[in-house]
């Protein structure tokens, strides 16, 4: 009897740790950020305060850090993946005692890029084309905003590279449609470069005309 109880006493511990971990981990709060951009960052003021703040490895404080001010700025580097990062203060009053230290989990997203490219010969009235393919960089999704040479169409939530974009029935006049990007943005809402075009030529219907006896 006494093994069992000292069994069920230590899953129960090992429950009451792991729902506390959970608890924990789920009250950390949560931002977004670029990759390349300064950010600033701050705690409500208590007077007489001093404010001692820790940064992963991803960014840079560029203010505020070093004279334990309650705002701080920091400039977040360069990624090619999304990267988890953290911001961590600890607040001391003015008589010297230490409070506990206040977590901020951030996400920094590499700034996407998107390229266009693709080329096929269609007959007029033919059904379109899947030969126009868009090449994303960075962390998806991906939404991207193309034009199709008359009209800017939106596709939200892409999850893989390349894209292929399923051209409608396309008709001569005129000869070429061209399809150019206009704007890329990841989930966190950076945007990114973009370059490239796509080239669609279409055959006008022959028309042959009636026999002449010369």
């Amino acid at each position: 009897m006494k093994s069992k109880k000292s069994f069920k006493l230590a899953t129960i511990f090992i429950l009451s740790v792991f729902i506390f971990s959970i608890s924990y981990a789920q009250d950390i709060p949560t931002d977004t950020v670029c990759a390349g951009s300064s950010e600033y960052y701050k705690v409500l003021t208590t007077p007489g305060s001093t404010y001692t703040w820790v940064i992963s490895n991803g960014g840079t404080p560029t203010y505020g850090v070093d004279i334990k001010s309650d705002s701080i700025r920091i400039q977040w580097s360069v990624c090619t993946q999304m990267e988890t990062e953290y911001i961590k203060v600890v607040e001391t009053n003015e008589f010297g005692r230490s409070g506990d230290t206040i977590t901020l989990q951030v996400l920094r997203y590499p700034i996407p890029s998107a390229i266009i490219s693709g080329s096929d010969t269609l007959f007029d009235g033919n059904t379109g084309t899947e030969k126009i393919k868009v090449t994303l960089t960075g962390t998806p999704p991906w939404d991207i905003i193309y034009n199709d040479g008359k009209t800017n169409i939106t596709v939200n939530g892409i999850e893989a590279t390349p894209y292929t974009i399923k051209t409608r029935s396309l008709s001569n006049p005129p000869l070429s449609h061209t399809y150019t990007l206009v704007s890329v943005k990841n989930e966190s809402g950076c945007e990114g470069e973009i370059s490239g075009s796509a080239i669609i030529t279409v055959s006008p219907p022959i028309k042959t005309s009636k026999i002449f006896h010369r």
